[in-house]
């Protein structure tokens, strides 16, 4: 995987100088973490990431995901710990040179804790350690979610008190898919948006059938998305958040489904329909008790896809969306209450 050449379309060498702002308290030893290994001889066949395949998807524009790079066997992810050598890094293409970047000394690992990229996009990266084993990676930087708008109360700069969860997937996942979650800051009596937050946010895994993996840590303001969560087992979880400000914490039921328990000829809840299930080219929601009067279509990043809003017909063509797990979201003109849906599309 170190050995790829690819043909470099600009050419940005990062600084070797270190940022003095250390925030050791935030990084987790991957020692500790489930799936890695560490030992003081393991053979050095390549770089081992945080994160697993080529391609990350990284927080939107001006937050950042923390993630640990280390040097070992990268079949078995055996970390060597007795490797210490520098690891710098190249912009082979992309938008621009991400924000508060620096080259770091891999000792047994380390952490890059705070870049922030220019624009949304894709970013490809050379890491480097001593000249000798290298990796390419693939940065998907997503496009910043406004929360204020996802808020009836809006925004305010100061006064949040109280970690505040957002989901583009009304808490339901297959397993293995990405859970997207934006976290911010609102106050408790106002239920406004904190726009002035800029911190560390960390999730953490309460309770649950299996295990929450994936980038668990991010640093920025006003408010961050994670887009590196994943669930490795059916069944509910119970997820906190919680800041390095003291803000109290919140927490979130999320309900991981199997792919094949989602894929149904006809999904009825209540007296709503979809149909089919897996669908090609249309949809049909049906509620004979009730008219639609939006519809919201997220991916499983829960980036707004499309919007429907004043339906004549309940079938909705979507021969346009390429094939993959979608969440449907669906308000009606009686029912206030919003209901979200797995739909899957082949």
């Amino acid at each position: 995987m170190f050995t790829k050449k690819i043909k470099r379309i600009s050419l940005i060498i990062f600084s070797l100088s270190i940022l003095n702002v250390s925030f050791a308290q935030d990084e987790i030893s991957p020692c500790l973490i489930e799936g890695v290994n560490c030992d003081d001889s393991a053979e050095r066949n390549g770089l081992i990431f945080s994160f697993i395949g080529d391609t990350i998807e990284y927080a939107a524009v001006g937050t950042s995901m923390p993630f640990w790079v280390g040097v070992g066997d990268v079949e078995s992810r055996t970390i060597d710990t007795s490797v210490d050598h520098p690891v710098a890094v190249t912009v082979l293409s992309g938008h621009g040179m991400p924000k508060n970047y620096s080259a770091k000394q891999i000792s047994p690992y380390c952490y890059f804790d705070r870049w922030e990229f220019p624009s949304s996009g894709l970013y490809e990266l050379e890491f480097s350690v001593s000249g000798i084993l290298k990796d390419t990676v693939i940065f998907r930087v997503a496009d910043p979610i406004d929360l204020c708008a996802k808020v009836s109360e809006g925004c305010v700069s100061g006064g949040g008190d109280i970690v505040f969860m957002s989901t583009g997937s009304g808490g339901i996942i297959p397993v293995d898919a990405i859970f997207p979650i934006t976290i911010g800051v609102k106050n408790r009596e106002t239920g406004k948006i904190d726009s002035s937050f800029y911190g560390f946010v960390h999730l953490n895994q309460i309770s649950g059938p299996g295990k929450m993996y994936g980038t668990k840590s991010m640093y920025g303001e006003p408010w961050l998305t994670f887009t590196d969560i994943r669930f490795n087992k059916e069944g509910t979880y119970l997820v906190e958040a919680k800041t390095n400000l003291g803000y109290l914490p919140d927490t979130i039921s999320v309900d991981v489904v199997k792919t094949e328990n989602v894929e149904n000829s006809n999904l009825k809840v209540g007296l709503t329909k979809f149909f089919p299930n897996p669908f090609t080219d249309k949809i049909t929601i049906e509620n004979k008790s009730d008219e639609i009067r939006e519809v919201k279509i997220f991916n499983t990043q829960g980036r707004l896809i499309r919007q429907y809003s004043s339906l004549k017909s309940p079938s909705l063509n979507l021969s346009y969306l390429p094939n993959g797990i979608y969440f449907f979201e669906v308000q009606f003109k009686l029912n206030s209450q919003r209901q979200v849906r797995v739909l899957v599309k082949k």
